[in-house]
């Protein structure tokens, strides 16, 4: 269990994920920092932001960009934060410029931090 606890913290810095900064915001317990990064992958904060790009809603977008930078912050996700927060900037100003490669880069993030949870719990 320990082998792969370090593992999957290792993954996840190695795919630049502030590990260290996060667990000790949990209070230097990792193992409740594990607890939610395994919820992660299971609560799909990608595919609202894809749809409503797609149906050109502008307050889901705003909504589901913003639920995704938020909890991808909170678990040390600095970049696919900051990625979901160009997307919600976007929203806001009602905006599609450039969304595409905003997209491409938040689905690629995002789908390297969930395989990496998921390969390694």
């Amino acid at each position: 269990m320990e082998q792969l606890r370090e593992k999957l913290l290792d993954e996840l810095k190695k795919a630049g994920v502030d590990v260290d900064g996060t667990v000790s915001r949990f209070m230097d317990n990792s193992e409740i920092y594990i607890k939610f990064l395994k919820r992660f992958p299971d609560e799909d904060r990608f595919t609202p932001v894809k749809e409503a790009a797609a149906e050109k809603d502008f307050d889901k977008l705003n909504q589901t960009a913003h639920k995704l930078k938020g909890v991808s912050a909170n678990l040390g996700m600095t970049a696919l934060s900051e990625a979901a927060h160009k997307i919600e900037l976007k929203a806001k100003e009602s905006s599609l410029d450039g969304i595409d490669g905003d997209m491409e880069a938040v689905e690629k993030l995002y789908n390297e931090v969930c395989r990496i949870i998921r390969e390694n719990t």
